[in-house]
């Protein structure tokens, strides 16, 4: 089993801001996308509403609610307004893709889904970061894999309920266009839950950035066994000097590009149960 660290949603160079959490709540924002078929204006948030005014005030009216939207995890049925038979995708490409390819990612595998995070508040109406709360990278969503398939228009005819993600609606659009189609059920590590979803509520567990001290949302602190010694380290994070020993735990200088870390399961045995803890911590 490979699990996988997918960074996704809003952050400075996508979107220019952080997504907020709200009245602790994470709404993980889907990153600008020109020529995506869904509109901001047509995706609800967690509680119901549009996210089209969170965006706006966000970012200052940079993006607008009639600004297209890369949907992508896809993960919520109640995102958008659905056609029979959806089931939560996500799609990658280009180098990103080769990189899930190289590693092998296939059906068992778990993708992890996190992105840069700050809390905000609404006040006077207006929606807005509160002064003084850092950024934090959090895991926002999961999806085990139960089928991998390339992105094609024949694909997309045979799946029509699929016609509005962002890697269907126009695969031409994309280098190496593949899709990762969730399982029905959470089956690799051990407890019961749908095959993907969504963390609603932020929870320590679900926070990768390390707090105490506070040094930047990329500085994590994992538990001690991540730290490679002799293992495949987790991808893109092999050089030594990212790792430092802090007790029980350790701290990792994440890098700044990238999209998809993996970590090879069957070398890290403890991977499971620290999985098994982030989503009991979390309600699931």
């Amino acid at each position: 089993m490979k699990l996988i660290l997918s960074r996704k949603g809003f952050d400075s160079a996508h979107g220019g801001c952080p997504s907020p959490i709200l009245n602790g709540r994470l709404c993980p924002l889907p990153i600008p996308d020109p020529g995506g078929p869904t509109r901001y204006g047509r995706i609800r948030s967690f509680n119901g509403s549009a996210i089209a005014q969170i965006v706006e005030d966000l970012t200052h009216g940079r993006v607008d609610r009639g600004d297209g939207a890369h949907l992508d995890p896809d993960l919520r049925r109640g995102a958008i307004v659905r056609a029979s038979g959806w089931r939560p995708v996500f799609g990658q490409a280009a180098a990103a893709q080769s990189h899930l390819a190289n590693q092998q990612i296939g059906c068992g595998d778990l993708f992890l889904f996190f992105g840069c995070f700050r809390r905000a508040e609404q006040v006077r109406g207006a929606f807005r970061f509160v002064r003084g709360e850092p950024k934090l990278h959090a895991v926002f969503g999961w999806l085990q894999v139960g089928k991998v398939a390339r992105a094609t228009s024949r694909l997309a005819a045979e799946i029509p309920w699929a016609g509005a993600h962002p890697h269907l609606a126009a695969p031409e659009r994309y280098r190496n266009n593949t899709l990762y189609f969730a399982s029905d059920r959470l089956s690799s590590i051990g407890i019961d839950a749908s095959g993907a979803g969504t963390f609603d509520r932020v929870a320590p567990a679900l926070i990768l950035s390390q707090t105490d001290p506070y040094v930047g949302c990329s500085t994590w602190r994992l538990p001690r066994w991540f730290e490679p010694n002799g293992r495949a380290p987790l991808s893109y994070h092999g050089q030594p000097a990212r790792w430092t020993q802090c007790g029980t735990t350790v701290r990792l200088r994440s890098v700044g590009r990238g999209q998809e870390f993996v970590l090879d399961v069957d070398q890290y045995p403890e991977a499971r149960a620290w999985l098994r803890s982030i989503f009991r911590a979390a309600g699931r």
